[in-house]
């Protein structure tokens, strides 16, 4: 296991194989009537996924163990990025950190468990036509474009632009959820409902101009 490109080995830390991954939450409203034998599937969201993390810490003393423990514990506070032997990556926030017990005095052993969001490597595509490999229904991305020309009413994905200038820089971040111009905050200049997201498969983007699209693909 890694945090933040970091191998839990530095940290004195060894996962125990019996670590668990579990599915995500899935929320589900369905309508059937009364004496029907169909149902109407009325919204159907997509929360989490946790990942339980029994965790051994190796040092040469008491103290020198829990001085291990604790830097972990302060890298795993808050977002992270963990890589796991399952080949896939998990963008994650700490949820609780167990009580830690001492088998000996070179040794902690504790349970942490993470909430988040299974993903693969960052991927760009240059062109307004992407092939999304995604799994989940939806994929946040950031659109990057130069434009071309001053034009009116100008679409980048999901968000238009009253007004635009030729050379402009525009960044439509639907990861970070920010509009950029020319590298600065710039979201008074734009006219959205929704950040743009992409779906399993192919996805076109709405643009007069060729665009650069990155995302992360995320998985059930």
């Amino acid at each position: 296991m890694w945090i933040n490109q970091k191998p839990l080995w530095d940290f004195g830390g060894r996962l125990q194989r019996s670590y668990q991954v579990t599915g995500y939450d899935l929320t589900n409203e369905a309508f059937k009537g009364r004496k029907r034998s169909s149902f109407v599937l009325l919204n159907s969201s997509i929360g989490f996924c946790q990942l339980s993390l029994p965790i051994v810490f190796e040092g040469c003393s008491r103290h020198d163990v829990t001085a291990k423990k604790s830097l972990f514990d302060m890298e795993a506070y808050g977002k992270n990025d963990l890589t796991m032997e399952d080949g896939f990556q998990y963008f994650v926030y700490l949820d609780s950190i167990g009580e830690a017990s001492y088998p000996a005095d070179e040794l902690i052993e504790c349970d942490y468990t993470f909430i988040g969001v299974r993903h693969g490597d960052l991927e760009t595509v240059n062109g307004n036509t992407v092939m999304c490999s995604s799994t989940l229904p939806n994929t946040d991305c950031i659109i990057d474009v130069t434009v071309s020309a001053n034009r009116q009413n100008y679409d980048v994905g999901t968000v238009q632009f009253p007004s635009v200038t030729a050379g402009e820089k525009i960044t439509v971040d639907g990861i970070n959820k920010r509009i950029l111009v020319n590298g600065a905050p710039a979201a008074e200049q734009a006219e959205w409902i929704n950040f743009p997201s992409l779906i399993p498969g192919k996805n076109v983007i709405n643009c007069l101009d060729p665009v650069t699209v990155t995302y992360y693909p995320v998985y059930f």
